[in-house]
C-alpha cells in the first residue's frame, strides 16, 4: 500500500476495501493472530480492530458497492425529493392542458 514517510514520522496510510476484506477475513475467518497480521502487515493494531468491528456490525462493510445506512437514507430522501417535484410539475401540466380544452 502506501507508505509514504514525511520528516518527523509516517503520514497516515489509505487501505482499499479489498485489501481491508482480505486482513479481516484472515482474522475473524481463518483465525490468524490479530497482533501477527498488524504485525505482519504494518498495519496499527487500532487501525485493524476498527476495521473488525465495522465488519463484525455489517460482514457487507468492505464490498465495492457498499453504502451506509446513512447514505442509503441520504440517497432516497434526495430520490423522494425529485420525485416530488417532478410529481408537482406533472399536476400544474395536466392543470394547464385542462383549462385549454
Amino acid at each position: 500500500m502506501y507508505n509514504i514517510r514525511k520528516v518527523g514520522g509516517l503520514m497516515p496510510r489509505k487501505y482499499d476495501n479489498n485489501f481491508k476484506s482480505m486482513i479481516v477475513n484472515l482474522i475473524v475467518n481463518e483465525k490468524h493472530s490479530t497482533i501477527r497480521t498488524a504485525e505482519q502487515f504494518e498495519i496499527p493494531l487500532k487501525t485493524l480492530e476498527k476495521w473488525i468491528t465495522a465488519y463484525n456490525k455489517d460482514n457487507k462493510v468492505f464490498d465495492k458497492d457498499y453504502l451506509t445506512s446513512a447514505k442509503q437514507i441520504e440517497l432516497l430522501k434526495k430520490k423522494v425529493s425529485r420525485l416530488e417535484r417532478d410529481n408537482e410539475i406533472l399536476k400544474k401540466t395536466i392543470t394547464l392542458l385542462a383549462k385549454k380544452e
